[in-house]
C-alpha cells in the first residue's frame, strides 16, 4: 500500500501550506486507474451518463452495492476520458488507512500528480500538525486557472468514516472550483455534505438501477465471451442475476458448457461453491454478528415488510438494521418492504439452513402467520408450504386459490400446489383450483390430471358443482366444442353461487364461449357484468381477458371505442406486455393496423401475438394469430404460393374444432382473394364451403360466393347475389364485409359503364369505412377502384376527407382485382408456358384451336400486367402461379 521510507528530495515548503518533511510516499497502484478486464463491456448509455454528470462543476456520486460493476465502469470511463485529451483525469483508491486525513491528502496530491496536472500542485502538500485551513484553501486556489478542467475520481469512499478526514473533504466540496469535477464511488455514501449539495442542485447520483444490466446487455457481454445465448436462456440468466454484474459473471465462470448455456442457469444459484464464497467474503463477513444475523433471520422471506423482520428476528433495533442494510446496499427498496438480491436470499437460506431445517420451518411458519394476518394468502401459502404445514396450506388454497389465479398469479400457485402431496391435492376444493390454475397457463394435461382425481360425489356443494361446470367449459374452449359444456353449465348455479371469484370465472367462460359460437349479444353481457365485479376487487388477470375479448367483437363490428388501446394499457401498467395474457390483444391490434394500411406497426404486432401464444389456446384465438401474420406475409414475400398453402393446412389442422363465426366472416375474403392470386381456384372453393358452414345465415357467405362467380367472369349473376346484402336483407357478422361487397359493386357497375351506380356505390363504401379509417378493402378492391376515387373527387360530400385520404394511400401498383384472376383454362395454359413450345404445338394439346389459345394468351398477359411471354412466366413464378 505505501512505503515507509521518507521523501529524500523534498524542499522547505512556502506560504500556507508548507509542511515538515514528514511525507509517507504513495504506491502507483493507488493512483492509476485500473486495469480492463478482457471481456469487459463498453455501455454507452453509462458513459453518456457519466459525461452529462459529470459536466458543470457538479460533485457525481456513483452508489451501488458490491458486485456491480462500479469501478469497472468508471475505470473504462476514465480511460476514455483520459485519452480525449479535453481534461486531466486523476484516479485515488481509497482505503480504511485513508481515514487519516494526512495519508488521505496525500493520495488525492500524488493523483492529481499523476494526471499530468499543473505545476501549482508540484508546492503542496499536506500539514503535519492538523491545522488544514490554509492548506485547503491552497489547494482550491491552484484550480482557479488551470490550463484545462480535472476530473477526480474517489473510489472506495465508503472507507471513510473519521471526522478529520471527512472534515476536509468537506471543506472541498462546499467550495468546489469549477475547474474541479469530482466524481465519488462507493457501495455507501460517508458522512459527507451530499445532502447540502443535493438540495443545491450540485449533486448527481448514479445508483443500482443505472448499474444493473439490460437482457440485451447481458447477451453482449455473453457474445463476448463466445456464449450465444438464446432468448429462452437469456430470459433464465435474468431471472437469477436480475444483472447484478457479478452475478453475471459468476455464472459465466462456472458454465461447464459455454455450447449448453440453458443446463446450467436453468440451476444457477447460490449453492455453488465460487458463488457462496463470494457472497460470504464480500457481503455477509463485511457486516458485524449481529448484522449477520438479522440477515440469517429475515431472508426466508421474498418481500420484507418492517413489520415482519421485526417478528422474524426478535430485534428491537430492527428499524435501524433495516436502514443500515439499505445504506450498504445490500437491501432494496420493495413497494412498501425491503428484498434482497435473490442470490443473496438463496445463499442466506442455506445458511440458514446449517442451523437445522427446525430453524429454517419455525422462520417459515412466522412467516405464513404473519402474511395471514396481513392478507396476502399467497405468500401465506408459500411459507407455509415451506414449514411443511399442509392442513394450512390446504386451507388456503381452497379459500384463496381463486383469487391468485384471477389476479394474475397462477404461476405461483401452480409452484405451491406441485408441492404438495397427492392425498391433499386431490381433495375437490384444491383440485379443482389447480385445474384452474392449469388451464390458465394452457397445461391442458395437468388440468385433466387434477380432475381425474375428483370423485364427483364429493361435489356436494352448489359452488363446488359450478365450478366443475365452469372447469370443464374452459377445456372444451381450448378444444373447439363448447356446446355440451355450455349446456352442463347452464344446469348449475354458475354465475350466482355467492362466491365473487367462482362467479367472476363462470362469467368470463360463459362469456368467451358465447362469443365463439356466434351469441355476441349475450356474450357481452356476460362480459362486461364480469369487468364490472373485477375492477373494484383488484382481480386484473380476468378483467385483462375482459377487456380483451369486449375489444374482439368491437373490432368484428367496426367500432372504434379505443377497447383495444385502453386494454394494451391496462396490461402495460401491470407488466404484462410480453406476456401470453396479450397475444389476441396483439392480434386484435395488428389488424386494426392492417385495415389502416400500417404494415410495419401491423407486422410488429402480428409477430408479438404469434410469440406470445400459449401452447395450448382456443382455436379461435390461435387461427387470429396465424391468419393475420400470413395475410401481412404474403404481401412481401416472393413465395406466397408457400405462405397460402401453410395457412391452408393450419386451417385444416382446426378444422374439425369450433372456430367464432366472426372469424370465419372476417378472414373469407382474404383467404379467398389469396388462394385466387395464386390460381388455387380450388383452395377458394374451401373457403365458401367454410363460410357455407357457419351456423348463422350471414352476407359473408353471399360474398364469398360473389366473388368466385366475379372471377369465372360472371358478373350479372355476381350482382344478383350481392343484391340482398346491399340491401341490407341479409346482415353480415363483421363490417368489412359490407365494404368489400360495396367496392366489388362499384366494380362491376363500372365494367357495365354505369357511372353514376358505381360512384353510389363507392361512395357507400366510404360511408361504412370512414368511421374506423379502414383502408385495407380499398387497396385490395384494385386498379378500377382507385381511378374510381380519382374520377369521383370533389363530388362524395362530407366523406371527401376521409376519400382523399384512401385515394393518398394507395400504392402505384395494385394487385389485381377478382374479375381479374386467372380462370382455369388460363390456368391450365399457363403451366405450359415455360415448356416454350408454340401455339400451334399447346393447341394440339389442349384440343382447342390456336386462336382460342392466343385469346387466352392475351388475358394472362393481361392480368399479369406484362406483354410478353417469357415476363409472364417470371411474373407467374414471383406470385407462386407456377
Amino acid at each position: 500500500m505505501r512505503v515507509t521510507a521518507l521523501e529524500s528530495d523534498s524542499g522547505p515548503e512556502q506560504g500556507p501550506a508548507a509542511t515538515e518533511d514528514v511525507n509517507m510516499a504513495v504506491t502507483t497502484a493507488k493512483v492509476t486507474i485500473p486495469p480492463s478486464a478482457p471481456a469487459i463491456l463498453v455501455r454507452d448509455r453509462l458513459n453518456t451518463l457519466l459525461d452529462r454528470t459529470a459536466a458543470g462543476g457538479a460533485v457525481t456520486l456513483v452508489r451501488a452495492a458490491a458486485g456491480t460493476g462500479k469501478t469497472t465502469m468508471l475505470a473504462a470511463w476514465a480511460r476514455r476520458l483520459a485519452a480525449r485529451g479535453d481534461v486531466y483525469v486523476a484516479w485515488a483508491c481509497l482505503d480504511s488507512e485513508d481515514n487519516d486525513a494526512n495519508l488521505l491528502w496525500q493520495v488525492i496530491l500524488q493523483a492529481l500528480r499523476t494526471s499530468g496536472a499543473w505545476p501549482a500542485l508540484d508546492r503542496l502538500a499536506p500539514p503535519a500538525d492538523e491545522r488544514y485551513a490554509g492548506f485547503l484553501t491552497a489547494v482550491i486556489a491552484a484550480f482557479e486557472s488551470p490550463p484545462k478542467p480535472v476530473v477526480l475520481v474517489l473510489d472506495g469512499i465508503h472507507e471513510l468514516h473519521a471526522g478529520e478526514a471527512l472534515h476536509t473533504l468537506n471543506v472541498l466540496l462546499r467550495q468546489l472550483p469549477p475547474a474541479l469535477r469530482i466524481v465519488l464511488a462507493g457501495r455507501f455514501p460517508p458522512a459527507l455534505i451530499l445532502p447540502r449539495l443535493k438540495l443545491e442542485g450540485r449533486l448527481r447520483e448514479i445508483g443500482p438501477g443505472e448499474l444493473t444490466f439490460t437482457a440485451e446487455e447481458a447477451r453482449r457481454l455473453y457474445k463476448q465471451e463466445g456464449i450465444q445465448l438464446a432468448d429462452s436462456e437469456l430470459r433464465l440468466l435474468m431471472r437469477s442475476t436480475e444483472g447484478w454484474a457479478a452475478a453475471l459473471r459468476l455464472a459465466a465462470i462456472t458454465l461447464p458448457d459455454p455450447a449448453r448455456p440453458g443446463e446450467h442457469l436453468a440451476c444457477f444459484d447460490a449453492g455453488h461453491r465460487l458463488v457462496a464464497d463470494y457472497l460470504r467474503a464480500e457481503i455477509l463477513a463485511r457486516e458485524p454478528g449481529q448484522v449477520q444475523w438479522f440477515m440469517l433471520a429475515t431472508c426466508v422471506s421474498h418481500e420484507l415488510p418492517a413489520d415482519l423482520a421485526a417478528i422474524l428476528s426478535g430485534q428491537e433495533n430492527s428499524g435501524q438494521l433495516l436502514d443500515r442494510l439499505e445504506y450498504n446496499g445490500i437491501l432494496t427498496r420493495a413497494g412498501d418492504g425491503y428484498r434482497y438480491h435473490p442470490l443473496l436470499r438463496d445463499y442466506l437460506h442455506i445458511e440458514l439452513g446449517r442451523s437445522g431445517l427446525a430453524a429454517q420451518q419455525q422462520q417459515h411458519r412466522v412467516a405464513a402467520g404473519w402474511f395471514v394476518t396481513n392478507g396476502d394468502p399467497l405468500a401465506a401459502m408459500e411459507h407455509a408450504l415451506a414449514a411443511g404445514d399442509d392442513d394450512l396450506v390446504t386451507r388456503l388454497v381452497a379459500r384463496s386459490g381463486l383469487e391468485q389465479v384471477l389476479k394474475g398469479q397462477s404461476d405461483r400457485l401452480r409452484c405451491v400446489i406441485d408441492g404438495l402431496p397427492p392425498h391433499v391435492v386431490n381433495r375437490p376444493s384444491v383440485a379443482l383450483v389447480a385445474a384452474v390454475a392449469a388451464l390458465d397457463a394452457g397445461d391442458v394435461a395437468a388440468a385433466d390430471r387434477r380432475l381425474r382425481g375428483i370423485n364427483a360425489h364429493a361435489l356436494r356443494t352448489k359452488r363446488l358443482q359450478a365450478l366443475h361446470a365452469t372447469v370443464q367449459l374452459h377445456r372444451a374452449r381450448l378444444h373447439g366444442e363448447v356446446r355440451t359444456a355450455l349446456a352442463a353449465l347452464r344446469q348449475t348455479s354458475a354465475g350466482e353461487t355467492g362466491d365473487l371469484d367462482a362467479d367472476l370465472l363462470a362469467l368470463l367462460n360463459r362469456g368467451i364461449a358465447l362469443a365463439w359460437v356466434g351469441n355476441h349479444a349475450n356474450a357481452k353481457a356476460d362480459l362486461v357484468q364480469a369487468l364490472r365485479l373485477a375492477r373494484p376487487e383488484r382481480r386484473d388477470a380476468i378483467a385483462l381477458e375482459c377487456k380483451v375479448h369486449l375489444a374482439a367483437m368491437a373490432v368484428a363490428a367496426g367500432d372504434r371505442s379505443g377497447l383495444t388501446a385502453a386494454a394494451l394499457e391496462f396490461a402495460e401498467a401491470r407488466d404484462w406486455t410480453y406476456s401470453s395474457r396479450t397475444a389476441y390483444l396483439y392480434t386484435l391490434l395488428g389488424a386494426e393496423a392492417y385495415q389502416r394500411l400500417d404494415d410495419e406497426r401491423a407486422l410488429r404486432f402480428a409477430t408479438l401475438s404469434t410469440n406470445l401464444l400459449p401452447r395450448n389456446v382456443d382455436p379461435t384465438v390461435e387461427l387470429s394469430a396465424l391468419t393475420l401474420r400470413a395475410v401481412i406475409a404474403f404481401e412481401a414475400t416472393e413465395t406466397p404460393h408457400r405462405v397460402v398453402g401453410r395457412l391452408r393446412e393450419h386451417w385444416r389442422r382446426l378444422s374439425g374444432r369450433m372456430v367464432a363465426p366472426a372469424l370465419v366472416a372476417y378472414a373469407a375474403p382474404a383467404l379467398q382473394r389469396m388462394a385466387l392470386r395464386v390460381g388455387e381456384v380450388g383452395w377458394a372453393m374451401e373457403v365458401l364451403d367454410g363460410v357455407a358452414d357457419l351456423d348463422v345465415p350471414c352476407g359473408e357467405r353471399v360474398l364469398s360466393q360473389a366473388i368466385l362467380y366475379a372471377h369465372k367472369g360472371r358478373l350479372s349473376t355476381t350482382r344478383r347475389l350481392l343484391e340482398p346484402v346491399l340491401s341490407g336483407r341479409t346482415r353480415t357478422l363483421v363490417t368489412t364485409t359490407l365494404v368489400e361487397a360495396w367496392l366489388l359493386e362499384a366494380h362491376l357497375a363500372a365494367l357495365s359503364a354505369q357511372d353514376n351506380r358505381a360512384h353510389e356505390a363507392l361512395s357507400q363504401a366510404l360511408a361504412v369505412a370512414a368511421p374506423y379509417q379502414a383502408v385495407r378493402p380499398f387497396r385490395e378492391a384494385g386498379r378500377s377502384v382507385r381511378d374510381l376515387l380519382a374520377h369521383g373527387a370533389g363530388r362524395f360530400g362530407r366523406l371527401e376527407p376521409f376519400a382523399t385520404t384512401v385515394r393518398a394511400m394507395l400504392p402505384a401498383t395494385l394487385p389485381t382485382t377478382p374479375t381479374d384472376g386467372l380462370t382455369d383454362r388460363e390456368q391450365e395454359l399457363l403451366l405450359e408456358l415455360p415448356s416454350m413450345r408454340t401455339a400451334e404445338e399447346i393447341a394440339q394439346t389442349m384440343f382447342v384451336s390456336v386462336n382460342t389459345v392466343k385469346t387466352h394468351l392475351r388475358g394472362i398477359y393481361r392480368k399479369l400486367g406484362v406483354s410478353q411471354r417469357r415476363d409472364a412466366i417470371s411474373v407467374a413464378r414471383e406470385r407462386g402461379l407456377l
